[in-house]
């Protein structure tokens, strides 16, 4: 097994695949968080009630700003969006290449079993994914203070306690928990469909797609109305919305707002799905004639 995984890290570490999708995605933290900063001075503007009017008045100087533990906060929402996009491509790529360029079956006569072949590819990816994730909230680290000693935000550092520092770091694995089944799904559809595509269309379009149809669900009435409770999307919003400190959220569709499930039912629900798409997944792998 370890030999395996081995071989399926120097893989992905020799593809130009997996740091061009680690450029992008530093790139979108950076062009993000320099959005942010430029606008930061405005977004803070004091403002003060007169009467029935509340007039602006002049924006908050800069050293009244905490930029930095701004940054951190944005980087962990990107890396639940853009983020997961990315290491969807980067899964369905290791595995779809291997259908693609015809060496599953050479691969397979080297390995001891088909299941050890198939964890190493997951061990291997969740590596490098998670790897990824640390990269990019260094980064966004490195530059909120790169930001904030050019404009003269506040080096206030108070915030950066221990009970603040385990709250980043809960949040951190809670977004990986949540990206995660949309990972697996997409590695699912690459070995239903034995390429590369496959995976990427399906988990990218999932992702996108399942908003809009949990929407509509949220509008009908009966069972269809409590469907989405077992959907991803919804569970994510629940487990993203304990990183708030209002700790809660509202699922709103037109003029309906649904109570959203507990936590718990939402960390169980995602549990399931992942536990699904590996077993499905092994399951098509292993029956499959790879010489079809």
């Amino acid at each position: 097994m370890t030999r395996l995984i081995k071989a399926e890290i120097y893989k992905l570490r020799k593809r130009s695949m997996t740091y061009i999708l680690l450029l992008i995605l530093i790139g979108f933290i950076a062009l993000f968080l320099s959005i942010m900063q430029a606008t930061e001075l405005s977004s803070n503007a004091a403002t003060a009630t007169t009467g029935s009017s509340a007039v602006t008045l002049a924006p908050a100087v800069a050293a009244d700003i905490h930029f930095l533990k701004d940054a951190i906060t944005a980087a962990l929402s990107i890396l639940g969006t853009v983020g997961m996009v990315l290491a969807v491509v980067l899964i369905a790529n290791s595995t779809g290449s291997e259908y693609s360029w015809n060496t599953i079956r050479p691969y397979l006569l080297c390995s001891e079993s088909r299941l050890k072949m198939f964890t190493a590819k997951l061990i291997a990816a969740v590596i490098f994914i998670v790897a990824g994730m640390i990269i990019g909230l260094i980064i966004g680290i490195l530059l909120g203070v790169l930001f904030t000693a050019i404009r003269g935000f506040s080096w206030d550092l108070s915030f950066v306690t221990m009970s603040y520092t385990g709250h980043q770091l809960l949040t951190f694995v809670r977004t990986f928990y949540v990206i995660l089944p949309y990972i697996l799904l997409a590695f699912l559809f690459t070995v239903i469909g034995r390429s590369t595509a496959a995976g990427i269309g399906f988990g990218i379009g999932f992702f996108f797609l399942e908003s809009v149809i949990t929407g509509l669900m949220l509008m009908a009435h009966g069972w269809l109305a409590k469907v989405p409770s077992y959907l991803l999307s919804t569970n994510v919003s629940v487990i993203n919305s304990l990183a708030q400190s209002s700790g809660g959220v509202k699922i709103t569709m037109g003029t309906y707002t649904i109570q959203p499930p507990s936590a718990p039912h939402a960390f169980i629900v995602l549990a399931v799905w992942v536990i699904a798409c590996i077993a499905i997944s092994f399951t098509i792998f292993r029956k499959r004639d790879v010489t079809a």
